[in-house]
């Protein structure tokens, strides 16, 4: 009985894509969580950014 592998050799260029593709996803994932957060917490922020200029 021979030893068959699953794992498959993935070039340079398969890893490099998995790796943009993994890249993308967490980005965009970041970006709806920044998006989400600045408008639920947009009173509060505009409520910052104002009184760290007031003089």
């Amino acid at each position: 009985m021979s030893y068959t592998s699953r794992h498959r050799y993935k070039s340079r260029r398969e890893k490099g894509e998995i790796i943009l593709k993994r890249i993308k996803m967490i980005l965009i994932i970041a970006a709806l969580f920044i998006f989400f957060f600045v408008l639920l917490n947009r009173v509060w922020l505009w409520d910052l950014i104002r009184t760290s200029f007031y003089d």
